[in-house]
């Protein structure tokens, strides 16, 4: 895997020229690019284009091509628009010569405005309350023999404690098939060490954002990898950034599905404080092929 020093130095693209970036790949076990990896390391690119009181708001990304883990990825930032209160960016990332991920992020002086919000959703336990998910799953394979960690790795993407602490919930629902309701979540907190810059806190948001969002169209389905074989692929990913990040805070990324049709899914999310505080929100489609069960 990776170590958190490792961790944050490649979600922090290295600038080569003006509005030219590189970002290397992260070693997590998959056979491409984590998708959230270059959500992350885009707006990382972007950001860092604009003035400090310009905050992005939006972001909005197609995936089109699988990346390579074995070489590095480079950002191009297109200055699209500086207005007087919004920019806009344009953010293309490349590996040999070919386009993986075209995405525009754009970006606002604050402003004060009329403020309300949906309720984090009634029944979801404090973090205090919920395993780490590796003692979560360990507790489950006492009346589940059938699972264990490698399971939980196999099926979920798991990181070293060290660097995010994630709570699920509903694990079980996510490694035993069934017709369950199209709704997940999950808490997670990132290490203090991340420190307190502003950039950081929305890189690793942009990351963590691509984690479940997709396989939650498989829960009503009694369908799984172990189950089927599925070639799954993010096609476009947006975010919408409602108040300041803090990651190293307690967070709870409820995840729901309302539509899978002609092997698309369509899922969306809401990141919550602890204190139920909506901060952000995601909408992604991704294919779902079953390839033989």
């Amino acid at each position: 895997m990776f170590t958190l020093t490792e961790f944050l130095s490649k979600m922090h693209v290295e600038e080569l020229d003006d509005l030219l970036f590189r970002g290397e790949p992260l070693e997590m076990g998959l056979p491409r690019v984590f998708g959230g990896q270059v959500l992350g390391q885009a707006l990382n690119a972007a950001v860092r284009t604009v003035d400090a009181q310009r905050k992005p708001h939006s972001l909005h990304g197609y995936f089109l091509r699988p990346g390579d883990v074995s070489r590095p990825i480079i950002y191009e930032v297109d200055p699209i628009r500086d207005g007087r209160s919004f920019a806009t960016r344009r953010v293309v990332a490349k590996q040999r010569g070919k386009a993986i991920f075209n995405g525009s992020i754009s970006f606002q002086i604050l402003e004060e405005g009329v403020s309300h919000q949906m309720d984090l959703p009634d029944g979801v336990p404090a973090p205090q309350d919920v395993l780490p998910d590796i003692e979560h799953v360990q507790e489950l394979s006492k009346s589940h023999p059938e699972l264990s960690v490698d399971k939980l790795r196999a099926s979920s993407l798991l990181f070293d404690p060290s660097i995010i602490d994630l709570r699920t919930p509903d694990l079980v629902k996510s490694l035993i098939p069934g017709q369950h309701d199209p709704r997940y979540g999950f808490w997670f907190k990132f290490n203090d060490a991340i420190g307190n810059d502003p950039i950081t806190h929305r890189t690793l948001l942009a990351f963590i954002s691509d984690k479940s969002l997709m396989s939650v169209g498989l829960l009503p389905h009694n369908m799984n990898r172990d189950t089927h074989r599925l070639i799954g692929a993010s096609l476009d990913h947006a975010m919408w950034f409602h108040s300041e990040i803090r990651v190293n805070q307690w967070i709870y990324y409820h995840i729901d599905s309302p539509r899978s049709a002609r092997a698309r899914d369509f899922g969306r999310g809401s990141f919550y404080t602890e204190s139920g505080e909506l901060i952000a929100s995601t909408a992604q489609e991704g294919l779902i092929r079953i390839v033989e069960r």
